[in-house]
């Protein structure tokens, strides 16, 4: 009786233990873990519920509905290792999660890409992260951790990603050589925010409704060009373009309008900010401590006051259009004779005292600025400020160049016709 009992005991561990087993080895990591380098992987759709890791070069690739709802403490997945790829899947928050972010990568050479986020933590989180590409990922959150996380992070590629209500869309520290381009950031904190990062691309971006469009501090050698910062004044100390230790770098052809700061720049050199039109912001620019950059070719206009500057040497500010700038020219060269300059006075008046910056713009105060003018060698002056607005003719220039191909092929086809039915008729 007790070897009957003995058996019993037995067959029921062994069916239990291999059941488990069997169970192991039907869940995706168990099959992901099984697969050779290099092969596919694809999720069907459906809302999965199993915490990924990824650590060899495979290919994830899911449909339109493939979903991933995870609720631990571990990330939705965890990628590692080189040349993983990840194609079209969306990554959905659960209320129970505790996992700090989504998406958690490390390692070199992978690929994502077509990915949806949605989740209240952190999104991408990159950790010693090179090489690699972000394309087409989209992630919404709820303002409290950032859209992208990189720590010494270096040679990756981020395109055409959408990333709203988070707390900064891309943040960046220590991270070297990365390229930002089509992004567009929208109702956040900082739509991207550079630390101690330098030889940063950053172009044909789109930062809307954001406190601050992009925060750039602390870098070197890095190009910010062909971006749009608009709208980004949701906060009293809100800016389009915020440079701050920012060194040898350009800064070309953003279209900076609606912010309550157009662009701040401070404690910064060698940089050729150039091309920019600034519009209807309530402070165009505004700069403290500049040296040795060169501001040339901008566009100011309809801002409340289109300049702000102290401290400013060896600065070569010339060529720019100011709506706002008395133009007088004698000699036809397009450029004005009479100079252009922005006076510190209220600036140091409301860093002494505060509280003055109610009387920004106040008739009285523009009387006192009058009176007690500053002396020529703080005032940041443009020598030759333009007559004209060079940036408004060259934007109505490639606007008109369609329509007059337009025009030239409709005229020839109609010479064709006439000709080829004047013939047939004779």
């Amino acid at each position: 009786m007790k070897m009957l009992v003995k058996l019993i005991f037995l067959a029921v561990m062994i069916s239990l233990l291999g059941g488990k087993e069997g169970a192991a080895e039907g869940t995706l990591q168990s099959q992901i873990d099984a697969l050779p380098d290099g092969a596919v992987f694809k999720l069907a759709a459906g809302i999965y519920d199993e915490a990924l890791v990824l650590k060899k070069p495979i290919i994830l690739e899911g449909t339109n509905g493939t979903i991933l709802k995870v609720c631990s403490s571990e990330p939705a997945l965890s990628i590692s290792g080189k040349k993983v790829m990840v194609k079209q899947v969306k990554i959905i928050g659960c209320q129970k999660a505790e996992s700090p972010a989504a998406i958690f990568i490390s390692g070199k050479q992978h690929q994502l890409e077509d990915i949806t986020v949605e989740y209240d933590h952190l999104g991408l989180e990159l950790e010693e992260v090179n090489n690699s590409t972000f394309r087409n990922i989209s992630v919404t959150g709820k303002n409290k951790k950032n859209g992208f996380d990189l720590w010494e992070s270096n040679h990756n590629t981020f395109e055409d990603c959408r990333i709203d209500h988070v707390q900064d869309g891309f943040y960046l520290e220590s991270s070297h050589n990365n390229t930002f381009s089509g992004n567009t950031i929208s109702n956040s904190r900082y739509g991207l925010h550079v630390m101690f990062s330098d030889y940063i691309t950053v172009k044909n971006n789109r930062s809307t409704g954001n406190f601050t469009g992009a925060m750039v501090m602390g870098t070197n050698y890095s190009v910010i060009a062909d971006n749009q910062l608009m709208e980004n004044n949701q906060n009293v100390n809100a800016q389009g373009l915020l440079l701050y230790d920012v060194h040898d770098s350009i800064i070309n052809n953003n279209r900076i309008s609606h912010n309550r700061v157009g662009m701040f720049v401070e404690d910064s050199s060698g940089n050729k900010i150039k091309g920019n039109e600034i519009t209807a912001n309530f402070i165009g620019a505004q700069m403290n401590r500049i040296e040795k950059n060169m501001i040339v070719g901008n566009t100011f206009i309809s801002n409340v006051n289109d300049f702000q500057a102290t401290d400013g040497t060896d600065n070569k500010i010339q060529r720019n259009y100011w709506d706002a700038a008395l133009k007088l020219d004698t000699d036809g060269d397009g450029k004005s004779n009479l100079p252009h300059s922005a006076d510190p006075f209220f600036l140091n008046l409301a860093r002494e005292t505060p509280p003055y910056q109610l009387f920004f713009q106040h008739p009285g105060m523009t009387l006192l600025q009058k009176m007690l003018k500053s002396p020529e060698e703080l005032l940041v002056t443009d020598k030759e400020p333009l007559m004209n607005n060079v940036l408004h003719k060259q934007q109505q220039s490639n606007q008109q160049k369609p329509i007059f191909w337009f025009i030239c092929a409709a005229m020839i086809v109609s010479s064709l016709l006439i000709i080829y039915f004047g013939r047939k008729r004779t």
